[in-house]
């Protein structure tokens, strides 16, 4: 289909930048920011149909849904802190408009529920500039930083690592002091999850190391779903 077409053209047009520099830099060089000077090469143009919620949408073309890359946002249907104000910053931006997609050239682009895994791009309201809408999310505190797999690739990594931490220090969002209380963690040498000590799935592994879950937070590590479903 012509997603898919797109997508694979997009795909070689980014391996053959690989050796360059990131091919996407910030407005202000010395201060974080979500706003791009350009569209990253090969963006592909669509139209949202419907913002599900903070870190999903579908797409009008082939009602195709995408996941948002790199980042998970509060939960809607468990009533979670800043789900709706998540909700709101992607429709804000997103709902009834023209958006832009990008993919990980060595990453997967579909998810095992086949929706597309993506960095979701706008034009800003002066229409000058763009943002990435997953690391906007992050800096608002409505969004941490996600990786399924410790081997995902994200282009922008240690930025939205940045941007996290930044809004964590400034209690933004769910960070803010009534959300967010640091707490005891562990963690497993290949795992891309943060445990509670008393997990089920650490049952017969040994080698765990002890640290704060913002510190496992800061390495791109995510909340179990099992044993920290409610943090």
């Amino acid at each position: 289909d012509d997603i898919n077409k797109q997508r694979q053209q997009q795909q070689q047009q980014q391996q053959q930048q690989q050796h360059q520099k990131p091919h996407v830099t910030t407005t202000q060089d010395k201060k974080l920011s979500p706003i791009y000077k350009n569209l990253p090469a090969g963006a592909e143009k669509h139209h949202v149909h419907h913002v599900y919620d903070g870190d999903t949408l579908t797409l009008a073309d082939e009602k195709k849904r995408v996941r948002f890359l790199g980042i998970d946002t509060p939960e809607l249907k468990e009533k979670q802190a800043f789900a709706e104000e998540a909700k709101q910053y992607s429709v804000t931006r997103c709902d009834k408009k023209d958006i832009f997609l990008t993919f990980e050239p060595k990453g997967d682009t579909e998810d095992r529920y086949g929706r597309l895994l993506a960095w979701v791009w706008v034009k800003t309201p002066d229409g000058r500039h763009y943002e990435c809408v997953n690391e906007g999310l992050v800096a608002a505190g409505y969004a941490g930083v996600y990786k399924a797999k410790q081997s995902d690739t994200m282009f922008n990594l240690e930025k939205m690592l940045a941007l996290q931490k930044d809004a964590r220090r400034a209690g933004r969002g769910m960070w803010g002091k009534n959300y967010f209380r640091d707490y005891d963690v562990v963690v497993t040498a290949k795992g891309a999850a943060f445990h509670a000590r008393d997990c089920r799935h650490l049952k017969n592994i040994r080698n765990l190391t002890e640290m704060k879950a913002s510190e496992a937070m800061d390495m791109a590590l995510h909340a179990c779903r099992t044993c920290l479903a409610d943090k």
